[in-house]
């Protein structure tokens, strides 16, 4: 009886042990199972109370009005801690200290650039509130990221595109918070500041790269490089339907394979899905006149000190959505969501070429091939070829005013017009510059070289000093500006240009131009760029003498005499020139400072050279 119950427990444990195997094994299948559904996006079990802690700040207060920057990032961490497709993080510093939010969203969670590449996907970068003033992306990407991430919209979205998300790249700006921002904007009910707290507008600065909020910006693009950035803003300016403008490169910034893609399928996809959406776009734009809109619209064009223009230098895609400053908060809102959305589709439908389309664009802009012809540093409308498009208006009314007495013109927003105009498509190259196979930069240029850094663009150090056969600039007849201008007191130069011998020493700085961010490095440092160090005054103590010369002019009665005794070649100059022209044998003070003149060349006879040498 002893042996039967020994062996009947025997068995009984061995059917709980194979019984917690199986139910183990089911539970992990189980957790499996979850975990790869959650992270596809699988939403059955969400309930009604998930869904309202999901709600947007925006959402829950009748689609007017934006969450302040402790709200919007602990929406962030939310979204992260409950998704296994996104990961929170921050990417720098402001001036008040507050850490720059970032999402990445990939459908495997993965946080590195080469990582999501090998996978064979593209990358899309979206920021908001560059200026604070203008949340609409804020708000809409938050949601995006919501309905893909958590709510599981859009199955298949991610399978070939990781989505970045900046929801506030400008913090101390939008924090100085209130009402009395942009008072004619159609909504949110509070807003902050168009510039940062060091009175900097980003969206001039991705050249000089002044704030450090751009700096952050900057060296995450340089690490990341996304196939399509995205700047969301909303703009003052002509009133019609549209809710939304885009500017993309429309001249030719970009590789000659990326800027036909971005034309030929990218732009033509999106005015397509948004028109199916009900909100059609319309490219960002000028009149050709302003007393005359039939006249036709010119299509913006950027240079890189703008996000858009930067990402086309930097042979990638950059798009600038510009909201309608008088469309409602929500309108605008849900049109920035569509756009991002439906961006994600193309690229991720198009990423196998689009991969193709970048490669050989960074192998092209850094070959010799490239560098052959002259670069254009900036482009402008030549009116030579146009086609005729619809333009969605509002009809005009004019009436007497109430409140002035003057005659007043506005949009009539009951009476939509379709107005038949042409739409400007050629642009002109202007300020070719021949790019040179190097750069030479003394190593004591340190806030240029510092920008190197912060822009991704690789440089050697010479090992040991060298004399190069450099062309090399001087200035001459320089100007500054009257004000400053997005803080900084700007030179306007004329120069010469001339080949000299020039001694740089151990520990400079070589840049050289076979490389594919040889476009950003031109705009540093060829004086020609409207975007260059030296517009931005970074070589203001170049262009004009850095000390007081603090010699008498008397003295030269007793220089001048020294100097034409030991010079036989200056004695025959000045003796010439008295010959020939009376006017200066006349004068006491030009003969002195003839003579000053000369000592003064001796002493700085580079006070006025540009310090960077061209190398060919």
């Amino acid at each position: 009886m002893k042996f039967c119950k020994q062996k009947f427990f025997l068995a009984l444990a061995t059917l709980f042990s194979l019984f917690v195997t199986l139910t183990s094994e089911a539970s992990d299948r189980l957790s499996v199972h979850i975990k790869t559904e959650t992270r596809r996006g699988d939403t059955s079990q969400i309930t009604e109370a998930q869904s309202e802690k999901f709600l947007t700040h925006y959402e829950k207060n009748n689609f007017n009005r934006t969450p302040r920057f402790d709200e919007t990032v602990a929406f962030c961490k939310l979204l992260a801690e409950n998704s296994p497709m996104l990961t929170f993080t921050t990417i720098g510093k402001t001036p008040q200290g507050r850490d720059i939010p970032f999402l990445i969203l990939d459908r495997d969670g993965l946080t590195n650039p080469g990582d999501i590449r090998a996978k064979g996907r593209v990358i899309v970068l979206a920021e908001a509130a560059i200026h604070a003033g203008e949340p609409d992306g804020k708000d809409a990407g938050l949601m995006l990221i919501r309905d893909i991430a958590i709510f599981g919209k859009y199955p298949g979205i991610l399978d070939n595109v990781t989505f970045l998300f900046i929801p506030i790249i400008n913090p101390d700006g939008h924090e100085d918070f209130g009402t009395h921002y942009r008072i004619n904007q159609n909504g949110p009910e509070e807003v902050g500041a168009r510039f940062t707290s060091q009175r900097l507008n980003m969206n001039r600065d991705f050249i000089k790269a002044d704030a450090p909020e751009t700096k952050a910006l900057l060296k995450l693009y340089s690490k990341w490089l996304p196939e399509l950035f995205i700047d969301i803003h909303v703009t003052n300016g002509a009133d019609f339907q549209y809710v939304t403008t885009y500017g993309l490169d429309h001249c030719g910034f970009l590789a000659p394979n990326m800027f036909r893609w971005t034309k030929e399928v990218f732009e033509k996809e999106l005015n397509k899905m948004m028109e199916q959406s009900g909100y059609p776009v319309f490219p960002y734009f000028e009149f050709n006149s302003y007393t005359n809109p039939r006249a036709g619209v010119l299509p913006d064009n950027f240079p890189p000190q703008y996000s858009n223009g930067y990402a086309s230098a930097n042979n990638r895609i950059g798009m600038l959505i510009e909201n309608h400053i008088y469309k409602p908060y929500k309108e605008r809102v849900t049109s920035a969501y569509k756009i991002m959305k439906h961006s994600l589709e193309i690229a991720g439908k198009n990423s196998r070429e689009l991969l193709k389309l970048t490669e050989e664009a960074d192998r092209y802009i850094a070959s010799a091939q490239f560098r052959r012809d002259s670069l254009p540093l900036f482009f402008s409308h030549d009116h030579k070829d146009s086609i005729m498009v619809d333009f969605l208006a509002w009809a005009e009314k004019t009436e007497i005013s109430t409140l002035s007495g003057a005659k007043w013109t506005y949009s009539d927003r009951n009476s939509p017009v379709t107005l038949k105009m042409p739409l400007f498509t050629s642009y002109k190259p202007e300020l070719k510059v021949k790019l040179p196979e190097a750069y030479l930069i003394p190593q004591e240029q340190i806030e240029t070289i510092n920008l190197l850094d912060v822009h991704g663009i690789k440089y050697e150090r010479l090992t040991s000093d060298s004399e190069y056969n450099v062309e090399t600039y001087r200035f001459i007849n320089p100007k500054w500006s009257q004000f400053p201008y997005e803080g900084r007191v700007t030179l306007s130069t004329d120069y010469t240009t001339q080949n000299e011998r020039v001694i740089y020493k151990k520990g400079d700085i070589i840049v050289k131009t076979s490389q594919p961010k040889v476009k950003i490095i031109a705009h540093l440092l060829e004086p020609k760029s409207p975007t260059s160090l030296v517009y931005w005054g970074f070589y203001n103590l170049w262009a004009r003498p850095a000390t007081e010369f603090w010699i008498r002019l008397n003295y030269m009665e007793v220089k001048g005499r020294e100097m034409l005794e030991k010079d036989a070649a200056l004695r025959a100059e000045f003796e010439s020139k008295k010959a020939n022209d009376p006017e200066f044998a006349s004068n006491p003070n030009a003969i002195l400072q003839f003579f000053m003149t000369k000592v003064r060349e001796n002493v700085e006879p580079h006070a006025n050279r540009y310090p960077i040498g061209r190398l060919f």
